[in-house]
């Protein structure tokens, strides 16, 4: 089932200047933190569905680690569905925001690396399942 956005969230040139540099593998990989991460979901999310969003940040990831000579099974399948839903989930919340900095400021609670953890145990979260598949969560279901 493909779930629509349908957000009125918006992109600087700054943001595309980031997703550019990402994607064309010019981010040195001591600068592609957490934040960097959240950053690059909403601005895939403010321009396409959940679904293509998903697909994008993977296709992206994957040859991103790939290029920084990063070896492809740190590529965790359920952390990356899961957090672009979890900045999804935040960007519906009806706060439209200008750029991906301002997102980040309006909800800094996607800032908290743990935050997953109110939805998955750790076991399932970080075990070889959920790293090669995406797994639903286990403990509460990360509101659509």
């Amino acid at each position: 089932m493909k779930i629509q956005s349908k957000l009125s969230c918006k992109l600087t040139r700054n943001d595309e200047l980031f997703v550019s540099a990402i994607e064309n593998n010019h981010l040195q990989l001591a600068e592609f933190n957490h934040l960097a991460h959240v950053k690059l979901a909403y601005c895939y999310l403010a321009k396409a569905d959940l679904e293509n969003s998903i697909k994008k940040m993977t296709q992206t990831l994957k040859s991103y680690l790939l290029a920084n000579g990063v070896d492809g099974n740190k590529f965790h399948v359920t952390l990356t569905h899961a957090w672009i839903r979890a900045v999804w989930y935040f960007m519906r919340k009806g706060e439209v925001t200008q750029s991906a900095d301002e997102f980040v400021q309006t909800y800094p609670a996607l800032l908290n690396k743990d935050i997953l953890l109110s939805h998955y145990s750790h076991t399932l979260l970080f075990s070889e399942q959920a790293r090669g598949k995406f797994v639903y969560p286990d403990i509460s279901p990360i509101p659509e």
